[in-house]
């Protein structure tokens, strides 16, 4: 999501042509494109938990993301996926609205940065991708397991963020952000961001240097959370 590409709001707009191919990620976190200012505040906001999955030799097997969406970009999401009319999306449309969104954010790495004991971990394409609509918001549901056969579980860390800083990305409270599934006892530490990243929120006014290379993800440096996982 570069600052030259398409962009879409979570209450929709008008299209406004941008010429990198990274719009196709845009296009899929809200099926419809939007234009934006050349600044660097979000347009879309995520609740983000994840579970790190564990096997009996404490090699990693993936990480179950679940991914809560504000309620505005909720309810434009689901736009037209209802076809009852009774406020809640028909089941076989939401199962491919979660499909197609989380095959798209392929190009983006799905946001997720992972080293495993000091290496940057690559993945597989996602599993299980699913989806939710309840109580006004949209959750996302699937599964990023390594490329290849990991190792043993030393030391790991996540982050979860946009570089361009369009989708911000927070943790759950508390214990809720992140924990472990498997046999080993290990320690889990969130580091919450150390700002928070509220709806609707200008967080950086309008500026000539915000166009610069790496000007947004400076600006969403200080939004961007990490779990750490430690085993012995």
């Amino acid at each position: 999501m570069g600052s030259n590409r398409d962009r879409s709001g979570p209450t929709g707009g008008r299209p406004s042509p941008r010429p990198r191919a990274g719009c196709a990620v845009a296009l899929a976190l809200a099926s419809a494109l939007a234009p934006a200012a050349a600044r660097a505040h979000p347009h879309v906001w995520v609740q983000a938990r994840s579970e790190i999955v564990l096997d009996e030799a404490r090699a990693l097997k993936g990480l179950r993301l679940t991914w809560t969406f504000d309620p505005d970009y909720s309810a434009f999401a689901v736009l037209n996926l209802d076809s009852r009319r009774d406020g809640v999306p028909d089941p076989d449309k939401l199962a491919e609205l979660a499909r197609a969104r989380v095959a798209a954010l392929a190009e983006t790495g799905y946001y997720v940065q992972a080293k495993l004991n000091g290496r940057l971990l690559a993945f597989a394409a996602p599993q299980d991708a699913r989806a939710e609509f309840r109580d006004g918001r949209l959750t996302l549901f699937f599964t990023l397991a390594p490329a290849a056969p990991a190792a043993a579980l030393r030391s790991l860390v996540v982050t979860t963020a946009d570089p361009d800083f369009y989708v911000a990305f927070g943790l759950a409270p508390g214990d809720e952000a992140a924990r472990v599934a498997g046999p080993a006892a290990c320690l889990v530490k969130v580091t919450h961001p150390a700002k928070e990243a509220r709806v609707g929120e200008q967080l950086i006014p309008d500026s000539d240097a915000l166009v610069r290379p790496g000007a947004a993800a400076a600006a969403g440096a200080d939004y961007t959370g990490r779990v750490l996982v430690a085993c012995p």
